[in-house]
This record gives C-alpha cells, structure tokens and sequence, in this order.
C-alpha cells in the first residue's frame, strides 16, 4: 500500500481492501482530497502510467506525469486543459448542454505557434487557413461540429509565450473578449495582432462547422475587448484562473460590461481549485479509468494531505515500501 508522508498527525490508519466505490457515492470531500493527491505526487517509476482516457478517443488521454504538473506553484500541462475542456463541454450542467462549447486549445496553440503574431498569409494576401489541421484525424477529435454551430458562446483558452488567457466569443453579438490574469488590456501591439488572429480561426471553425460567420462583410477578424476581473497573485497559476473561468463565468453578463465583479482568488483558494479540478476530471464520468483511479486512491494510507498541500512550499513525498 502507499503511503505518502505529510505530517505527523495520522489522518487514517491502513484501510482493509474495498470494492470500488461508484464516482456519485464518493463525491465527499474526503475522497476529493485522496484522488487529487493520488493524481498529483509522483509515483515512482510509474510517470507515463495513463490515469485520464477520455471515453470513446483512445487516442485523448493524460499519464500521471501530465496531473503532477497540478501540483502546487507547477505549471500545468496543455494536456490537462484539453481534456477538462472535454470534460466541461460533456457536462450534464444546462449551461454546457446548450449554452456554451469550450474549444480544446490545440488548433489555436498549434496556429500561434507556426505562425505567431503574423497571422496574414503574404503569398495570398489572406489570413492563413486552419484547413490543413481539419484535415487530420487527431485534429477532428478535439471538436464537436454540432456544439460548434449550436452553442451560442465560445470559450477558448489559449496558451502562448507560457501564458494561458481565454477567449469569450458571443456569436449573437459577434462581440469577442478577452479574460487575462495578468492584463486588463492588451499589454503589445503583438498580442493585439494574436487576439485579431483568435478571432479569424475561430471564425473559420464556425464556417467549417457549418455556422454563420462572425465578420462583418469585408472584415476579416474582430477587435476583443479585455475584461477587467481580478489578477493571478503570483507566476505560476493563470491556468488555473482559466480553467476555473471556464467552470463558472457567466459569458451573458459580458455582453454589456467590460468588468467582471468576482473575488479576489488567493493562493490557499487557488490550490483548493487545483485539487478540486483533478478530482472532478477522475471522477468525471469520460473518464473510462475513473473507477481503477478512484479504487486506488480510496485504499492509499495517508497523513494529513490536506495541510500538506495547503502551502505551496510543502513538498509530498512518497517513498518506496519496504521489501518483504
């Protein structure tokens, strides 16, 4: 059994085997608290083990090296935002079902990143064109044509120069705005020209999926408009505030403000919402080795986790077992 070292205090002794449990009995914050910490400290030699396959894409999964990357003051892996975009966007929450789709960030990610800021093709005279990556099956997994052009709102969150912001597209309004923990308006020229790109490819997935277009006739991109809402209180976590932007902004109150009246998130609340994330995507019914993760977790031997990780200087070791 593991056993993963906290502090002194013994939370529980080792737990006689269980049968495993079902995700809708164990929604207990005891057991949110077991799974995430399960998820996010390294388990020895087992890094590349798979801990996330989305049901149905064999091909859409996370290994537990991708969920260390939630632990405390890390960087988070692109790949835990794809898939908690999928997780989201399954959600059985009105407000996915009809409202809003939340687009994976690999085309946009992938589009920055061959072409950065110049996002006007020279040789054509025209915005470059995301029908290359369409055209590929790993591509096509990522998107829900359906959502696409039903779904009043986009939520796209975007990656670029190891900072996340996200994307609000309204496509009643044909208005775009920007969320950034860092910025409450566009901090360079450049971004300015990545965010008049956003709005181009996102522009193109809708013609793609057989919706409307957002541009006005002649135009070809859209000037977001950034929403003043609180900052990040460090470096390390702007992914988080993205995620949980996703999770709970209320994308028709954008319509008619550029601020965004929401608490200040702290460190301690900003850690709590890391755990709270993993524990959702295991728990989370795409998840086809959600039952094996939880199982495990629910039989792990721990001391304390929730102090443990309740600063983000408290580095959770898990050391060998001995030999028998």
């Amino acid at each position: 059994m593991q056993v993963i070292e906290g502090m002194d205090e013994q939370v529980s002794g080792d737990r006689p085997p269980a049968e495993t449990p079902k995700p809708t009995q164990v929604m207990k914050d005891d057991l949110e608290e077991r799974v995430a910490i399960w998820a996010m400290v390294p388990k020895g030699d087992n890094e590349f083990e798979a801990i996330f396959k989305l049901r149905g894409h064999q091909i859409l999964e996370a290994l537990r090296y991708q969920f260390t990357s939630m632990a405390p003051t890390s960087y988070i892996d692109i790949q835990v935002i794809i898939l908690m975009c999928h997780v989201l966007n399954a959600d059985e929450d009105e407000r996915f079902e009809k409202l809003v789709y939340c687009v994976p960030p690999e085309i946009l990610q992938r589009m920055f990143a061959t072409h950065n800021h110049n996002w006007m093709d020279k040789k054509k005279k025209r915005p470059h064109e995301i029908s290359s990556l369409l055209n590929h099956t790993e591509f096509l997994a990522y998107l829900d044509r359906e959502k696409l052009n039903s779904h009043r709102f986009l939520f796209a969150p975007m990656l670029y120069s190891e900072h996340w912001w996200l994307y609000v597209l309204n496509k009643s309004s044909q208005q775009m705005f920007v969320l950034d923990s860092k910025n409450i308006s566009s901090p360079s020229s450049e971004r300015t020209e990545l965010n008049k790109f956003a709005s181009n490819i996102l522009n193109q997935l809708l013609k793609w999926a057989g919706a409307p277009s957002i541009l006005k006739k002649g135009s070809l991109s859209l000037l977001p408009t950034y929403i003043n809402i609180p900052q990040q209180p460090n470096d390390f976590d702007c992914a988080v505030f993205v995620m949980k932007w996703i999770e709970m902004i209320d994308p028709t109150i954008l319509a008619g403000c550029c601020t965004y009246n929401i608490e200040q998130w702290t460190e301690p609340m900003l850690l709590e919402f890391r755990k709270k994330i993993v524990a959702k995507m295991i728990f989370s019914k795409e998840n086809s080795l959600g039952a094996e993760a939880i199982k495990e977790a629910h039989n792990m031997r721990l001391t304390r986790p929730a102090a443990a990780f309740r600063s983000p200087y408290v580095q959770v070791e898990t050391p060998d077992l001995p030999k028998k």
